[in-house]
């Protein structure tokens, strides 16, 4: 499930083009769509990874569904074990993928989470060849990162937000640790980078100069494509391509407009946790909703690619039976994940497609 292990959504990168078949010469290239890979983030040293269960089978298994069944032209590997960051990009990339890499290392000293991004990048160069690869330094650094917002943890952090007076302040430190990132990334990748920003937050006090392509983890909801076109013309000043590194809905109603807040329909105060009153699962609106936003995205000349968050939450499992711990609802996957032992997080699960997962093969033919 979703809790202060995981949190509001996860990374992304860019896509290919695939030519619609059938069309003239002058039919239009087709973008299809992208997955974000979640290898598990790390909160307070000690605590397990997000995502316990971990072999290397699954991994292949994995990364075959989304090569062969989905025809993802690319992925986001994200996490805060370097070594599974590692398997990902290998399988990936013998699949035919291109990989965007975004360590994450959440409620960290901001030294630590330098070091882990440089050794990262270190990784992910050995690895490259050519544009294969591209590096993301790392995801919402003024939640994530402590230092830049008073508060020890993400939670901490957000729940301090609407206190803040000087905000210049924390635009200033913000910056001030995007430039030490970017040193880090430029001294040891020699690829392409780009960096994960909140759409309408932390995407606007970004100096997208420093970067390759302009990432953004793109939740916003709006009743028109016309008005997410202009939305994203924000972002054109800079002259570089959009990377759309995030996007989705969890699976309930309402769960559009709730965005990057959709996990919050969990009661975590409860033992167990549960979810509020008032929610009802829905897949057509996930599905609709991401059908919706790969046509928006696709639209877009200068959008590279969009990477949807994301492919499958083991750690969000579904409950057939009981409805008020259904956390699949609260997830933002493409697939249902069913443990064979519902309260262990090391269990082995299967997976099965949810209507989302139809909709995004569909476009991706």
């Amino acid at each position: 499930m979703i809790s202060r292990k995981v949190l509001l959504k996860a990374a992304a990168g860019a896509a290919a083009l695939a030519s619609i078949g059938g069309g003239t010469a002058a039919a239009a290239p087709r973008k299809r769509g992208g997955v974000c890979y979640d290898t598990g983030v790390l909160h307070a040293a000690g605590e397990p990874l997000s995502r316990v269960r971990w072999s290397r089978p699954q991994l292949e298994r994995e990364i075959r569904l989304i090569a062969d069944d989905l025809r993802c032209p690319s992925i986001t590997a994200f996490g805060s074990d370097l070594g599974r960051l590692a398997e990902t990009t290998d399988a990936a990339v013998r699949r035919g993928m291109r990989v965007f890499v975004q360590p994450r290392l959440y409620d960290h000293p901001q030294e630590q989470v330098l070091e882990h991004l440089a050794e990262a990048a270190r990784t992910a160069e050995r690895k490259r060849h050519g544009d294969d690869i591209t590096f993301v330094t790392g995801c919402e650094h003024f939640l994530f990162t402590p230092g830049i917002i008073p508060g020890d943890t993400f939670l901490d952090r957000i729940a301090h937000m609407p206190s803040i007076t000087d905000w210049p302040a924390v635009v200033r430190r913000f910056r001030e640790f995007v430039v030490k990132a970017v040193e880090v990334a430029r001294r040891e990748f020699r690829g392409r980078i780009t960096y994960g920003a909140a759409a309408g937050a932390d995407a606007e006090w970004t100096d997208w100069s420093l970067f390759d392509l302009v990432g953004l983890d793109y939740y916003t909801h709006f009743d028109t494509d016309a008005e997410y076109a202009a939305d994203l013309g924000r972002y054109r000043r800079w002259g570089k391509p959009l990377m759309i590194l995030e996007h989705g809905c969890c699976t309930f109603t309402g769960a559009a407009k709730a965005g990057g807040m959709g996990w919050d329909v969990v009661d975590h105060e409860a033992d167990p946790p549960v979810i509020k009153p008032g929610f009802e699962r829905n897949e057509r609106e996930q599905a609709d909703h991401i059908a919706r936003m790969l046509r928006v995205f696709g639209a877009q000349p200068d959008v590279e690619g969009s990477h949807l968050y994301s492919v499958i939450s083991p750690d969000s499992p579904h409950n057939p039976t009981c409805r008020d711990r259904d956390y699949d609802m609260a997830s933002y996957s493409l697939l249902r994940t069913i443990r064979e032992r519902f309260d262990d997080e090391n269990s082995p699960y299967r997976l099965e497609p949810k209507k989302s997962f139809h909709a995004f093969q569909r476009f991706n033919r």
